[in-house]
């Protein structure tokens, strides 16, 4: 059986692969399976409508499975595009812009259509200041705040889900830090973000997304955190940086730059210390999708290497990613609130993660917590070993 990347990635690119004779079944099945992990499923499909003869020897269930899957993706882009200028105007009349980032920025700054680019929520990030006020206003519009950690050192993101009466659910992953990690949340504030932001016309007037410099530097970033931190697809964990979906949004910003924004990407790399990162994942979607870049752009990146605190963060485990970042903390104040956190997080939080739990027996739980995170680090450093 070919490989089912490498065909998915030729598919992409324009090329038409051939169907591997008597292996319809199993090939199909593969080849869902893993369009679908990727988040390229609807991708595909916009492929094989453009280019009819991409399909010709699929077998015809193939072919109805992906463009069922793709409708059900296109009616849910259809949905949840028609509640964001909602959230946006009730949050522009406070007087609060948000810059929108990862997928659906890109949905509806790269893509030919919102629908191809797939995901599960929308990202954005606002002032620090307004978390409480932001909370209030998605609240007041039907939205609920998840189970997670929160406290002011340990989590700088909280999500949203509106659940709509069809059963349609819509979830925004509200930041006032980039990342919940101390140390990638400072390279990018809202400040600066706002400072270059595009407007996002097909959301509405108050829509705004990070400008596609601040994109590129994002996205590879953000591939770089999941070599060591999980992300999910239906519910699965899962640890890699090599999601096609998020190789081909690399191979289709790195498409839109000019030469003096490549010139500002270089210099922002550099002063944040993503060189090494960004060259790794534009390097990655070149193998994948033949994405062309200027040869300067390359050679600075690779003099500069991966060198410098974040380079060393995004390369290293969890647990030195956990000191890294407890150590990146200002002052002792800082640490001890970390701390607590950590150990002793909110009532709530710890009542949605134990719902069957007495309230009586919430000290127990604290213990039961604090047992279970020596284990897990315990069985990472045998691991290791």
């Amino acid at each position: 059986m070919p490989d089912i990347e490498s065909f998915l990635c030729a598919c992409l690119r324009g090329e038409h692969p051939a169907w591997p004779p008597g292996q319809e079944e199993s090939f199909a099945a593969s080849l869902l399976d893993r369009a679908e992990y990727h988040g390229v499923l609807a991708l595909l499909h916009g492929r094989l409508q453009r280019d009819p003869e991409l399909g010709i020897g699929w077998p015809d269930a193939a072919l109805h499975a992906i463009r069922q899957g793709a409708l059900e993706q296109a009616m849910w882009e259809l949905r949840h595009r028609a509640v964001l200028p909602e959230v946006l105007s009730s949050l522009a009349a406070a007087g609060i812009k948000p810059v929108i980032f990862k997928g659906t920025a890109l949905a509806y700054t790269l893509y030919p259509e919102g629908t191809l680019r797939s995901r599960g929520d929308t990202d954005f990030i606002i002032p620090p200041q307004t978390q409480a006020q932001v909370a209030g206003i998605l609240n007041k519009l039907g939205f609920e705040r998840g189970t997670g950690m929160s406290g002011e050192s340990v989590a700088y993101q909280a999500s949203f889900t509106r659940t709509e009466s069809a059963g349609d659910s819509h979830t925004l992953d509200v930041h006032w830090r980039i990342n919940n990690s101390e140390l990638l949340s400072q390279l990018f504030t809202h400040d600066e973000l706002l400072r270059h932001a595009q407007p996002l016309p097909q959301l509405g007037p108050d829509a705004y997304a990070a400008g596609a410099t601040h994109a590129l530097l994002i996205a590879c970033m953000h591939r770089a955190t999941h070599k060591h931190n999980p992300y999910y697809v239906d519910g699965v964990a899962y640890y890699s940086g090599d999601r096609l979906i998020w190789l081909y949004d690399i191979h289709l910003l790195a498409s839109t730059l000019t030469a003096a924004q490549w010139d500002e990407f270089v210099s922002l790399a550099e002063r944040k210390g993503l060189c090494g990162v960004c060259l790794e994942g534009m390097e990655r979607a070149r193998q994948c999708f033949h994405t062309a870049y200027p040869e300067p752009v390359l050679a600075a990146l690779a003099r500069a290497g991966k060198h410098g605190k974040v380079a060393v963060y995004l390369e290293a485990g969890p647990l030195r990613q956990q000191w890294m970042d407890f150590s990146a903390l200002p002052g002792v104040t800082r640490k001890l609130r970390f701390l607590a956190e950590t150990v002793f997080p909110p009532a709530g939080y710890m009542r949605q993660k134990y719902p069957e739990a007495h309230p009586d027996w919430l000290p127990w739980l604290y213990l039961r917590r604090a047992a279970g995170g020596v284990l897990k680090r315990l069985r990472r450093v045998g691991r290791a070993g």
